[in-house]
């Protein structure tokens, strides 16, 4: 499919704005006003899913890509759940770990700096961390087994971007975050904005909907970019919220008038569906050499 111009150009230019202009002026307004962190961090957790939802029911990119009734109460549901669970666990370990070394408010160079410069540098190494656990994830066979389960399905929406496999949960929740967040040193405020635009940016690259952006592309992961991590036989954008590191190790994609072909894995037979929930969940443990499972080679 080839991108021209956009059937609804308010939906296609306007929507990622206002999101983000609706996140910011909450998020300005709870550090002005020392509103309660975790309970606006959820808030900005449902706000935009909602928004994005109704914007990719009614303007999908592709409609073959559509969540349907089926697919999100068989398939994502229960991944949701579990993702909540574990990463609410995550968060609280990461905590305790950290409590026990570092101070948990701000320490060291860091913490001397702007609020802004704060958030850039902590959002500079999360990604960091998430870029080489990513990439790795996608080149060695035992650690796609757990991260295949998020690229199995063949479509992309916002909700979508929950259905993790728990050990990936834990791996950017509790190791990534724990030290992006905690002992890099970084104020209690500049992990909340930093918190908030990583939950934005995971979400809005997952939407099916024609969002453009243009040069931001280069600054902050979005739809435009995430769908070709998604696409099958297509290889790249493993950043999670700034393309930064994919540019500089050559692995960035963006091609802004093309959309992929098809979605999810190149060979869906090497991969269990993620609507076998519990099947899926125990794939890591079983044998490679069970029910057709990825080799080195098939890993995308």
């Amino acid at each position: 499919m080839e991108l021209t111009r956009p059937s609804n150009p308010a939906i296609t230019y306007g929507t990622y704005p206002a999101i983000a202009l609706l996140t910011a002026v909450v998020v300005g307004l709870t550090v002005r006003n020392d509103l309660n962190r975790n309970a606006v961090a959820a808030l900005l957790a449902l706000v935009p899913v909602v928004v994005a939802v109704i914007v990719e029911w009614r303007y999908p990119l592709g409609p073959e890509w559509r969540m349907t009734k089926a697919s999100f109460l068989s398939r994502d549901l229960p991944f949701i759940i579990l993702a909540i669970v574990t990463e609410r666990l995550a968060e609280t370990l990461a905590v305790l770990a950290a409590a026990t070394v570092v101070a948990t408010d701000g320490f060291g160079p860091l913490a001397r700096l702007p609020v802004a410069v704060q958030v850039v540098v902590t959002l500079m190494v999360f990604d960091l961390l998430w870029y080489g656990y990513h990439r790795a994830a996608h080149s060695h066979s035992r650690l796609w087994r757990v991260h295949g389960v998020h690229h199995a399905p063949a479509q992309l929406y916002a909700l979508m971007h929950l259905v993790f496999h728990p050990f990936d949960l834990l791996a950017s929740r509790f190791v990534v975050a724990a030290i992006a967040f905690r002992f890099t040193g970084a104020t209690p405020d500049a992990i909340f904005i930093a918190v908030v635009i990583i939950g934005l940016q995971q979400m809005i690259s997952h939407v099916n909907a024609d969002l453009r952006v243009g040069p931001l592309n280069y600054v902050l992961v979005g739809t435009e970019t995430h769908r070709y991590h998604h696409a099958a036989e297509e290889r790249g954008n493993y950043g999670s919220v700034i393309p930064l590191w994919d540019i500089v190790f050559g692995t960035f994609v963006y091609e802004p008038t093309r959309v992929p072909a098809r979605l999810g894995l190149d060979d869906p037979s090497t991969y269990p569906s993620p609507e076998r929930f519990h099947e899926t969940l125990l794939w890591p443990f079983r044998s490679a050499a069970l029910h057709g499972a990825t080799t080195s080679a098939a890993v995308r």
